[in-house]
């Protein structure tokens, strides 16, 4: 504990704060148990040294440890299982005693006209040198977007005004 904080025996000689006695009240109204006034006091002011101590962060250490293990034994159980199930497979496989799954019937595709086969790149013919020139493969063609439609003049637009 460093020498600016003062020691447990003057935190507990010190009367309680107003913060204490409103934590006690919310505590009888929550719980309908009426705590000790000293016991929040002290409770307030020693939790965080609780929690800094050698005695708990030891205490935290081996409750990490032991969920390590136990998350350790159950992966190797789970592991086990899994390995006890492979092999009955494999040996139902192996003496034939598992019936083969058939695959699941395709529903049935929709019928289409049949569109122009693709064509595959034409060879180039060969240049002077003896070397084929590249084959650019050709793309598919892509739709052509529609032209915009062509409106009927209005009426009103077509008729010349006329004086009267």
């Amino acid at each position: 504990m460093s020498n600016n904080k003062k020691s447990f025996e003057e935190r507990a000689a010190a009367a309680p704060t107003e913060l204490h006695k409103r934590f006690a009240e919310w505590i009888e109204i929550e719980t309908g148990f009426k705590p000790d006034m000293k016991s929040v006091q002290l409770a307030c002011a020693l939790r965080m040294d609780f929690q800094r101590s050698d005695e708990n962060q030891s205490s935290l250490a081996d409750r990490k440890a032991a969920a390590a293990a136990k998350a350790v034994a159950r992966k190797a159980e789970k592991k086990a299982k899994l390995e006890a199930q492979l092999a009955k497979l494999q040996a139902e496989l192996a003496e034939g005693d598992a019936p083969v799954a058939e695959p699941a019937p395709r529903p049935a595709a929709k019928k289409t006209t049949p569109s122009k086969p693709a064509t595959a790149p034409v060879a180039a013919p060969v240049a002077a040198t003896g070397t084929p020139a590249p084959v650019k493969p050709r793309t598919a063609r892509t739709r052509r977007t529609a032209p915009a439609k062509r409106t009927a003049p209005k009426a009103f637009d077509s008729v010349p005004e006329t004086d009267k």
